[in-house]
């Protein structure tokens, strides 16, 4: 009886029994890893997808960038984030396969290993800045701006 006594204040006490007397575990959001910027690199067929430290972020008062000189042929560039080695929590893509980055407009991209890549098509040969920033729940907002 002490016992039964005990475990009902328990549960009283911690205001998780419903009036029908059963017991909810309270949900704990699942722990999603930092992206870790300073080791990520803009990866994409303009590098040959390898972790090229001209193509690695850097941090700067809008977020991390990394400038590209693109060429306008009227193809997309396939590409993705991701750090040197391709750790599924820090390979940021999109949702995907094929999802367009447009100038100037914020993409929010997933990091995990089932992302896929993105596609930029520069409307004029030049250089492109590729702005990331944390967004919420383990997204990444990306913007590619003109320089």
């Amino acid at each position: 009886m002490k016992k039964l006594l005990t475990i009902a204040s328990m549960c009283i006490a911690l205001s998780a029994c419903s009036s029908s007397g059963s017991f909810k575990v309270p949900e704990i959001a699942p722990d999603v890893p930092r992206i870790q910027f300073e080791n990520m690199f803009l990866r994409g067929v303009f590098n040959w997808w390898e972790a090229d430290p001209s193509y690695k972020f850097k941090r700067s008062n809008s977020g991390w960038t990394v400038d590209v000189e693109l060429i306008a042929d009227g193809q997309p560039y396939d590409f993705r984030l991701s750090d040197a080695k391709w750790t599924p929590s820090q390979s940021c893509g999109g949702k995907y396969k094929g999802q367009p980055v447009m100038l100037g407009s914020t993409v929010y991209l997933v990091c995990e290993q089932d992302s896929e890549n993105l596609q930029f098509t520069p409307s004029s040969t030049g250089t492109y800045r590729f702005t990331a920033t944390a967004a919420s729940a383990g997204e990444v907002a990306l913007v590619v701006s003109k320089v």
